[in-house]
């Protein structure tokens, strides 16, 4: 195959990686699993404008905070899995790991915002 990418360089490119992938991987969980805590947010303040389940009273800007925060969390995943495919081809693989880190950093900013 001759595309693909041996020797040296596929462990400089996996000493480079797999830091970068594992914090990655860390951030995917965290926005998940925020995404998945704010999810009541969508669906707008029912009954009561003050639950106590969240921890916070229901504000108009929360649904918008958590779109960005999905969509950004959407891209970065698939910068992800662009970033692990091209990991073994030539070409430039590491952007996408780096875009996909930057895109769920940003994400984890915006899910903070929800609160």
């Amino acid at each position: 195959m001759e595309n693909a990418v041996a020797g040296r360089e596929l462990a400089l490119r996996a000493v480079v990686a797999v830091p970068v992938a594992v914090v990655c991987v860390v951030l995917l969980a965290g926005d998940l699993f925020m995404l998945l805590y704010w999810l009541p947010v969508l669906f707008g303040p029912g009954d009561v404008s003050c639950d106590v389940a969240p921890g916070a009273c229901w504000r108009p800007e929360q649904p918008i905070w958590w779109g960005v925060a999905g969509t950004l969390t959407a891209f970065g995943a698939g910068c992800e899995i662009t970033a692990v495919r091209g990991f073994r081809r030539a070409g430039l693989w590491w952007p996408w790991l780096y875009g996909a880190m930057g895109l769920l950093l940003a994400a984890a900013f915006a899910a903070a915002q929800i609160s």
